[in-house]
């Protein structure tokens, strides 16, 4: 009986030393790459114009993330990790949609009224992250990342036409969206590969294309709740 409560004894004793040790370094550096549904919300825009959009787009899938960032270490405890880091983010959106080309231009230029048509939005960002790890064993772990993105950069095109307004850009500094992300993780030595998928979306309406010429009716509103289906896969190196 002495013998099994000292085996259990100094088994609770290596639990709780391994428990204590952390199993992911104090740096990760990663890169993702993601893909979102088409974000094919086009309001009252004009009935049959509309209709032509959405019939010539049926594809599910249509906005790619790429993404770099770097964090540190900030809490451990046991099995839970938290990491704070920033990145650079780079985004592109194929969905062919009217846009207000006006919201581009400086007070007292000059262009004409006629109607533009977007298919790539580029936007390039700053995002700001606290990244969570609870390891479950055997080289997995679940994880929880909260982000915000800061907007540095925004480009309007339309690669099948030939004009020479296009493309459409600014260079800005704007708060563009609040995110939380959940995902499934393998280590693998100092590799860390994750598949990731965005819960909950809380962003800025982005009045370059929702606006009157869709009849967008949230003229009050600055901030909506919307979260297109995304996943993401990342590849993080730790030490």
């Amino acid at each position: 009986m002495k013998k099994l409560m000292l085996s259990l004894g100094v088994l609770c004793l290596i639990q709780s030393v391994s428990g204590q040790t952390a199993s992911i370094g104090n740096w990760i550096l990663s890169a993702n790459v993601g893909i979102e549904a088409h974000d094919k919300r086009l309001f009252d825009y004009a009935r049959p114009e509309r209709e032509a959009l959405l019939r010539m787009q049926p594809e599910f899938w249509g906005t790619y993330h790429f993404g770099l960032n770097a964090r540190r270490k900030v809490c451990h405890n046991r099995r839970f990790s938290s990491f704070l880091g920033l990145g650079l983010a780079y985004e592109k959106a194929t969905f062919i949609r009217p846009f207000d080309h006006k919201f581009f231009l400086e007070p007292g230029d000059f262009d004409t009224d006629f109607l533009k048509a977007l298919n790539r939005y580029k936007k390039v960002l700053t995002p700001l992250s606290l990244l969570a790890f609870y390891e479950l064993g055997d080289h997995w772990f679940i994880s929880g990342e909260l982000a915000s993105s800061f907007l540095v950069f925004r480009s309007i095109d339309h690669t099948e036409r030939s004009r020479a307004v296009f493309p459409y850009s600014e260079g800005t500094f704007e708060l563009d969206d609040i995110q939380l992300r959940l995902g499934v993780n393998y280590r693998l030595d100092k590799l860390i590969i994750g598949l990731h998928s965005r819960v909950a979306n809380f962003q800025k309406i982005d009045r370059a294309i929702f606006n009157r010429i869709v009849k967008d009716p949230r003229t009050d509103q600055t901030w909506e709740w919307d979260n297109p289906l995304r996943f993401d896969l990342t590849v993080g190196y730790t030490w």
